[in-house]
């Protein structure tokens, strides 16, 4: 919580640096466990997803079978799909590879747990989406954003299992900004080429020659909108 608390009050930060509005709420995924307990609970019990020594998975192929909504946002072909071949943990568990986890049983020194009625252990990475949103946006609400690398798998998993448990899709319209570029490359830490807000404003960065005001980085962002 130290860690999360650090950030979140950074953002914010920045956010008042840029002007923003805030946000009617702000949900916590670790505020809504749950509500995920549940959705998982309601996805099992409509026959999209079945347990394996404690963890849950959601149920891929009978999607396919029954709904033409797995693979369409991101205009992947089912086949594909079918046979995917990521070397992930616990991959043997899976009836198809293509199935995910939308609740994992803790190893003995994982620090996320919570008592579920499968085993103790954490939601999979996708249902605090699909939780959030429905709690406060509804069944169905008009505009989902998010980074172009959330298409897939992400966002396709976060139809199935909003799809297994409401029995729609989600939203209206999807929304995908591109990757941050430095010179051309995706801006990435391991590789030394980003730059932070605060360097932005403050000049004190290698990057950039000048420091620049709130305002005017705001304006440079607006304008790449299209």
């Amino acid at each position: 919580m130290e860690v999360v608390q650090r950030y979140t009050l950074g953002f914010h930060h920045v956010m008042r640096l840029f002007n923003t509005l805030d946000p009617s709420i702000e949900p916590r995924a670790t505020g809504h466990i749950l509500e995920q307990i549940e959705m998982v609970q309601k996805i099992m019990d409509k026959g999209y997803a079945y347990e394996v020594d404690g963890s849950v998975y959601f149920d891929t192929v009978k999607l396919i079978k029954e709904a033409d909504v797995y693979g369409k946002l991101s205009g992947r072909r089912v086949e594909d799909l079918l046979v995917e071949t990521r070397e992930l943990k616990k991959q043997n568990e899976k009836r198809n590879p293509a199935d995910f986890a939308i609740w994992i049983k803790a190893e003995e020194n994982h620090l996320l747990r919570w008592n579920a009625p499968w085993s103790e252990g954490f939601p999979g990475w996708h249902l605090e989406c699909s939780v959030m949103s429905t709690k406060y946006l509804g069944e169905r609400f008009d505009i989902h954003g998010g980074g172009n690398d959330l298409k897939f798998p992400h966002h396709e998993n976060e139809i199935a299992q909003h799809y297994g448990a409401c029995g729609n899709t989600p939203a209206n319209y999807w929304l995908h900004t591109n990757m941050l570029l430095m010179n051309g490359r995706k801006m990435s830490k391991s590789e030394g080429n980003f730059i932070t807000p605060e360097q932005l404003f403050s000049g004190e960065s290698e990057h950039i020659s000048k420091a620049y005001s709130p305002m005017a980085v705001k304006f440079f962002f607006t304008g790449a909108l299209r």
